[in-house]
C-alpha cells in the first residue's frame, strides 16, 4: 500500500470480499495503469493475482480470468455461480394468513429463502401498490418462526432501505434481506448509488425490460462502484411483441453470457417472463419450461411467484404457482440442476 500511495497520477479503492472460508481484498487502480508491468504488481508483498481491467465491469468484470473467485456469504447461505438457490413467494404481501402458509410451506419443503414484495412499483398509478412499510414487522416475524433465512424484497427508494433496517431491528432481526432493484429502476442511478453505498443487505438487480444487456451488466457495476459488491444479475424477460404469447421474451439463454462476462451469480425469474399458468400438451406449465431452460444453462438463483389463493392475489395473481405445486416445482429443478452438473462433468472429462 505504501508503493500505491507513491505513484504518480494514479490513486486506488479498496473492497474487501467476504467468503465462506476466506476474506479476499480487492485492490483497484485508477489512472494511468498502463506502464505498470504485471509481473512487478504481482511480485509486490501480500499480492496474490494481479488482473488488468478489460472491460467496463471494473469490479464485477471476469476480465478474462476464467478462475477469478467470487463468492458472498449472507445469513448463513452461500451466493457463487456454482450454487443454487429458490426464492419461491410472494410478488406481494397481501395479508399476514397468506404470509405464513407460504412460509410454512417454504419450510416444510426445506426451503430458507423467499421473495415478498412489500413496495410495489405499478404501470398504472391506480393499481396498489403495496403495503409498504406496515406489512413489514409480521413478514419478519414470521420469517423468523418458519426459518427463513432471506427475504427478496424490492425497494424503490432510499426510505425503504431505512425502514427495512428499522424493522429488522424492532423485531430482533429474525431473518436477513435481499435488496431487490425492479426492471423499471435499473436506470434510476441515484437510487443505484443509494443502494449501492449501503453494505448491510446484498442486492438483486433486474435487467431493465428494454434496454440493452451491456446497459443492465453497467447497472449492475454502478451497485458494484459505489461499494457493495454483493450483487446478483436477474434475467426477467424483454419487453417485445416477439415475445407472445408470454408477457416477455425469455431471455434465459444470457445466464452463460453473464457468467462469462461478469463474477456475478445469474437469477431466473420465470414468473415474470412467462405471465401465465398455461400449459403445453405435455403437461407442464410453461413457467415450469423455461425454469428448467434457466437452470440447465447454469442459473444460480430462481425467483419464482407462489400464493395459497392466487385468485385472491393482489398483484399477478393469474401467474402464481399453487402452494400444493411446491414440491413439484422444487424437484423439477432439482432434475434440471442434475442435468446441468452432468452436462458440465461431461465437457470437463473431455
Amino acid at each position: 500500500m505504501r508503493y500505491l500511495d507513491s505513484l504518480a497520477n494514479i490513486t486506488h479503492r479498496v473492497r474487501h470480499v467476504q467468503g465462506v472460508d476466506h476474506r479476499l481484498t480487492e485492490i483497484y487502480l485508477l489512472g494511468n495503469t498502463k506502464a505498470l508491468a504485471r509481473d512487478f504488481m504481482r511480485s509486490l508483498p501480500c499480492v496474490k493475482r494481479v488482473v488488468r481491467v478489460q472491460d467496463a465491469y471494473r469490479v464485477l468484470g471476469r476480465h478474462g480470468q476464467e478462475d477469478f473467485p467470487h463468492e458472498f456469504e449472507y445469513n448463513g447461505v452461500t451466493f457463487n455461480q456454482k450454487s443454487l438457490h429458490v426464492f419461491a413467494g410472494l410478488c406481494a404481501v397481501d395479508t399476514p394468513e397468506h404470509v405464513e402458509l407460504m412460509m410454512q410451506a417454504l419450510q416444510e419443503n426445506g426451503q430458507v429463502c423467499t421473495r415478498m414484495g412489500a413496495y410495489k412499483p405499478r404501470t398504472s398509478p391506480y393499481s396498489f401498490q403495496g403495503h409498504g412499510k406496515d406489512c413489514l414487522p409480521y413478514v419478519f416475524e414470521l420469517a423468523g418462526k418458519y426459518g427463513i433465512r432471506i427475504i427478496a424484497m424490492e425497494v424503490t427508494h432510499e426510505s425503504h432501505i431505512e425502514e427495512i433496517s428499522r424493522a429488522l431491528e424492532d423485531t430482533g432481526h429474525p431473518s436477513g434481506v435481499m435488496l431487490q432493484i425492479g426492471t423499471r429502476n435499473t436506470q434510476n442511478f441515484e437510487l443505484l448509488k443509494c443502494v449501492g453505498r449501503q453494505d448491510e443487505y446484498p442486492v438483486l438487480i433486474k435487467r431493465g425490460f428494454g434496454i440493452t444487456l451491456n446497459e443492465s451488466l453497467n447497472a449492475a457495476e454502478y451497485l458494484a462502484s459505489e461499494g457493495n459488491p454483493r450483487v446478483i444479475f436477474a434475467l426477467r424477460g424483454m419487453k417485445s411483441n416477439l415475445g407472445d404469447p408470454h408477457r416477455n421474451f425469455v431471455d434465459f439463454s444470457h445466464v452463460p453470457v453473464v457468467h462469462r462476462l461478469t463474477r456475478m451469480p445469474v437469477c431466473i425469474d420465470p414468473s415474470h417472463s412467462v405471465g401465465t399458468r398455461q400449459k403445453s400438451p405435455d403437461g407442464l406449465m410453461d413457467v415450469m419450461h423455461v425454469t428448467a431452460q434457466g437452470v440447465i444453462a447454469g442459473a444460480n438463483m430462481v425467483l419464482v411467484d407462489f400464493h395459497p389463493k392466487p385468485a385472491k392475489a393482489l398483484v399477478d395473481g393469474p401467474q402464481a404457482l399453487l402452494l400444493d405445486e411446491l414440491p413439484l416445482f422444487l424437484e423439477d429443478v432439482r432434475i434440471a440442476r442434475e442435468a446441468y452438473l452432468k452436462r458440465v462433468a461431461l465437457f470437463q472429462s473431455g
